[in-house]
């Protein structure tokens, strides 16, 4: 429910990637010097796999967070 949620949150923002543009920015910038020392293709296959990578991370931070939140939460409404 919750990466359902995660998703969700991506679409109202008219963002059609699974990654925040904020973390997309970040990793061009890390690349650009990359893609001068790589050929096109292995450029385009590292970058894909460092973009599926940071998704999945971004995904995961998220969900661990609301649990988190929602343990504190709760642990706050017993005391």
């Amino acid at each position: 429910m919750i990466r359902r949620l995660y998703s969700d949150m991506f679409r109202e923002e008219g963002n059609k990637d699974k990654i925040s543009l904020g973390t997309m920015e970040e990793i061009k910038d890390l690349l650009g010097e990359l893609e001068q020392l790589m050929g096109d293709q292995e450029y385009k296959r590292c970058s894909d796999m460092v973009f599926l990578l940071a998704s999945a991370a971004e995904e995961n931070g998220f969900v661990r967070g609301f649990n988190y939140a929602f343990r504190l939460f709760a642990e706050c409404m017993h005391q």
